[in-house]
């Protein structure tokens, strides 16, 4: 269950997804490595439009905060009064270069950076609403990322994992009405795909935000766990 993510370079992922972007309202990308719930993120919507959407998912009937939701599972996205809708409708995708998850050991937690091999970034299967925030007076475009069970790699630091896009499933993705082809995109990312490693705890805290927090922590100790 992705909780902080992590988007510096959005460049492959629109010239990947420029057939599909009719509005770039993102422009130059803010580099955010330790994205939080709450803050902004970049989204492709299947309005064709391409902006900046709070990290946190409020159904537009939602009277307060209180209902927010980073992730939506993908086993009940289609039954939840919560989801369902956007699930039907309103459906987007997520560019991001990486994602963090963490390990319990000796009662500490330790991060973890998990990111493509051989890709520049990661396209997230999500979902969308507006919903209006009124202590801000205006309408926010709201986002949350549909997991899976994780993959057998990823399942040795954390059981659930974002859904993952092939490259020729975005305009499903965004456009297909038929849902149970859709369904069939809710299956584990390749585990051989992914570089997960060990990065500085330093990530625990909302306001570090820099290139650091991506960086390995190369010293290992012995019988340590290792995943590259």
């Amino acid at each position: 269950m992705p909780g902080r993510l992590a988007i510096f370079s959005d460049t492959v992922f629109k010239e990947d997804a420029k057939t599909l972007i009719k509005n770039d309202m993102v422009g130059d990308l803010n580099k955010n490595y330790n994205i939080a719930p709450t803050l902004p993120i970049p989204a492709l919507l299947n309005n064709g439009n391409y902006l900046y959407t709070h990290f946190g998912y409020l159904p537009s009937w939602a009277k307060d905060r209180s209902s927010m939701n980073i992730n939506a599972r993908s086993e009940s996205i289609y039954e939840k009064k919560s989801f369902r809708e956007s699930f039907k409708s309103r459906r987007c995708i997520i560019p991001l270069n990486g994602f963090y998850e963490w390990q319990i050991e000796d009662k500490e937690k330790k991060p973890y950076f998990v990111k493509d091999i051989k890709n520049d970034y990661l396209a997230v299967a999500g979902i969308w609403d507006e919903w209006f925030d009124f202590k801000l007076n205006m309408r926010v475009v709201t986002v949350a990322l549909i997991t899976c069970d994780a993959n057998e790699k990823l399942s040795k630091i954390h059981h659930r994992m974002p859904i993952i896009l092939e490259k020729k499933d975005f305009q499903s993705w965004l456009y297909n009405e038929n849902l149970s082809e859709l369904i069939k995109l809710f299956r584990p990312y390749n585990g051989e795909n992914l570089n997960i490693y060990e990065v500085t705890t330093e990530v625990n805290k909302v306001l570090f935000n820099d290139l650091s927090c991506i960086q390995q922590i190369e010293e290992k100790q012995e019988g340590q766990l290792s995943f590259f």
